[in-house]
């Protein structure tokens, strides 16, 4: 696959159902202005190896999954466009180029699919909290199966709402495979002017804080400091499961971020209650695709 539609270095947004999506395409319409990037929805067709007519190669969707398919990322991509129109006439976007938008329909396992198109994006998009409960494949096996091996940070739009406006919290184990979430979460809360929350957790049942986690945190943010001279983060240093701690904030914070490796970012998915980013440990901002330009 060549994903030839989909811009270098956009926003990437997974689009199962319509109108289920409608509250991922805005966030990720309103990421993708805050980014300077282009906007991209994306729908996957399952394919089918049953009842394929003759001519078909095995495997071909149907054409009424492909219909649907159109059908879906057209009444999306409207959408998007009237959000987009609605967010360039609002102060806080003003003079910044208008993302454009474009869609991407492809047929295939859908956690191939979505992993794949994602090394062509700087952010994928995952999710809707509509109410009530979701039966989806994306908010399922394979929000899982995608934050584990997608090439750019994943955002989950998780069912319930998060507390929005109060902060950006990200945890961390210490390790250099924290420092692209740290990264990543001290750019969000810039773009959105939120204080942010650096969360470290030591096993329970050892010493309490001692000096070296309290020295092992601050060197962590050390350089993001410099970089980020307007924050002022917080550092929480608890006894505990890193993973349970940040899921019981989920509902106060505006996002909650996480490294995509170990099992708390599969924690997150399941049991958060808000905007969830994991981010692969490969990330780095300033080695992503730059931003289109004005025309």
């Amino acid at each position: 696959m060549t994903y030839a539609t989909i811009p270098e270095g956009a926003v990437l947004v997974g689009v199962e159902n319509w109108p289920e999506a409608t509250e991922s395409v805005s966030w990720a319409a309103e990421q993708a202005f805050r980014d300077g990037r282009d906007l991209c929805l994306f729908h996957v067709v399952s394919a089918s190896t049953l009842d394929t007519p003759p001519g078909f190669r095995a495997g071909a969707p149907s054409e009424p999954e492909q219909d649907y398919g159109a059908t879906v990322l057209a009444r999306a991509s409207r959408y998007a466009d009237r959000r987009l129109d609605e967010l360039s006439r609002a102060p806080a976007f003003a003079g910044r180029r208008r993302p454009e938008v474009s869609v991407e329909l492809e047929a295939g396992p859908v956690a191939h699919e979505l992993d794949a198109a994602s090394a062509h994006a700087s952010l994928l998009v995952l999710g809707s909290r509509g109410r009530g409960p979701i039966s989806s494949r994306i908010l399922g096996s394979v929000s899982r199966s995608t934050v584990k091996d997608a090439r750019c940070p994943v955002v989950v739009l998780r069912p319930g709402d998060g507390g929005v406006g109060r902060g950006v919290l990200v945890g961390i184990d210490g390790t250099s495979d924290s420092i692209p979430a740290l990264e990543f979460a001290f750019d969000q809360a810039a773009q959105r002017n939120l204080p942010v929350t650096v969360l470290y957790c030591y096993h329970a049942g050892g010493p309490n804080g001692t000096d070296d986690d309290r020295v092992l945190v601050a060197e962590c943010v050390a350089g993001l400091r410099e970089r980020y001279p307007d924050l002022h983060p917080r550092l929480r240093i608890q006894s505990g499961s890193l993973a349970h701690a940040l899921a019981e904030q989920t509902r106060t914070m505006h996002m909650v971020v996480v490294a995509g490796t170990g099992g708390t970012a599969g924690h997150l998915l399941d049991h958060a209650h808000g905007v969830v980013a994991v981010v692969p440990t490969s990330y780095s901002r300033a080695g992503t695709t730059p931003p289109a330009t004005a025309v």
